[in-house]
């Protein structure tokens, strides 16, 4: 995860519990969940680009 995506989720996380209606606190909420998801998608593929580029059978 990247400090942008962990500042992200530490901000979310501030607003969910300062949140004054539950529409918000849901909100701030799935965000989180949200780029939490997208990080390890993130990193799956970075990790899936590594592996072909070096599987010679693949080229």
């Amino acid at each position: 995860m990247t400090t942008d995506e962990q500042w992200l989720i530490t901000t979310a996380a501030q607003h969910e519990k300062d949140a004054v209606s539950y529409e918000k606190a849901a909100f701030f909420a799935a965000l989180q969940t949200f780029v939490a998801q997208q990080a390890e998608r993130r990193e799956q593929l970075e990790a899936e680009i590594d592996g072909r580029s070096w599987n010679h059978e693949q080229w």
